[in-house]
């Protein structure tokens, strides 16, 4: 995978399983856009019937010839339609030697424990056909083989964590990985200093000054946070440029929930967004920082680890 590259493919999503389609069969068509900062993956589907659980999305790609599965996220439907919008990261997803031109198939799947039904496929080459066996493999049971994993199944559960960089909802979302939030607030308070760094103090908030990006990655990484902190060059530039980044809670009076807030510095509102479309701009007045005008925020839910859009 060459992260300089640029690669662009639409895939025309069509009927495989009968039966979920509203008016006549679902349609709609995905979009793949490969870049040095990952994989960006849109799909818009229309007329397909709304299901008692989200739709899954899952990627099929070959390597070495083998295939792995990736399960991308949650398809949501409302009224007939659906739009999903998902960035890999290229990290990631490289390690698991994963490319936008080696994905085969994009399926969006209605997952059951003992059977898996695929109301719509998209195959990616015109060479290419339909392989059955597929269905197979994407059982639950057959990919939770961590240690050992099936030939044809190279990628386990704990690799798909790693991949979102715009994480939504997580589909293996459980009690073994839930927010360890009353850990995360211990280790901040110990390891970083408590600041200010808002003209308007508000009681609602707490914040920590992080000058070391490696302590705050693991601390999240023990607390089950998965932030590809390292893997963000946005994030890199405003800790390298402006010496900080600025970590801390949110407690929402209103719905009383709790939120894991991080804040990156940078010049104005113009200087890059490092969570694209879910990022916050707060201004700030600071001299200490020279042309920093202010911090991108972006909000984390500690009740299911969802990004807040």
């Amino acid at each position: 995978m060459v992260p300089a590259g640029y690669y662009k493919k639409y895939v025309i999503l069509e009927e495989l399983d009968p039966g979920f389609g509203i008016q006549g069969a679902p349609e709609g068509f995905a979009r793949l856009e490969g870049n040095r900062n990952g994989i960006a993956l849109t799909l818009q589907i229309k007329h397909l019937r709304e299901g008692t659980a989200p739709y899954t999305i899952i990627l099929i790609y070959e390597k070495n010839k083998e295939l792995g599965i990736l399960r991308a996220g949650n398809l949501d439907v409302g009224r007939m339609n659906g739009i999903f919008r998902r960035n890999l990261d290229y990290e990631a997803i490289h390690s698991m030697g994963m490319a936008p031109g080696n994905i085969k198939y994009i399926l969006i799947a209605a997952e059951h424990r003992e059977r898996i039904l695929l109301p719509m496929i998209g195959i990616c080459s015109r060479a290419d056909v339909w392989d059955e066996s597929i269905r197979q493999r994407l059982l639950k049971k057959e990919i939770r083989r961590i240690e050992k994993p099936e030939k044809g199944n190279i990628l386990d559960l704990e690799s798909e964590k790693r991949i979102i960089e715009n994480p939504g909802k997580n589909p293996e979302y459980s009690d073994k990985n839930r927010i360890d939030a009353l850990m995360l607030e211990q280790k901040l308070s110990e390891t970083f200093e408590s600041i200010e760094p808002f003209l308007n103090p508000r009681h609602d908030y707490a914040w920590y000054k992080i000058n070391d990006l490696a302590k705050l990655s693991n601390i999240l990484f023990a607390c089950n946070i998965r932030i590809p902190l390292f893997a963000n060059p946005k994030i890199l530039v405003g800790l390298f440029k402006y010496r900080h980044l600025i970590a801390g809670f949110y407690r929402s009076e209103r719905n009383r929930l709790s939120y894991f807030v991080l804040g990156i510095p940078a010049k104005d509102d113009s200087d890059g967004k490092p969570f694209e479309n879910i990022c916050r701009w707060v201004g700030v007045s600071n001299p200490e920082y020279s042309d920093m005008s202010g911090y991108w925020l972006v909000y984390i839910n500690l009740s299911n680890g969802e990004f807040v859009s």
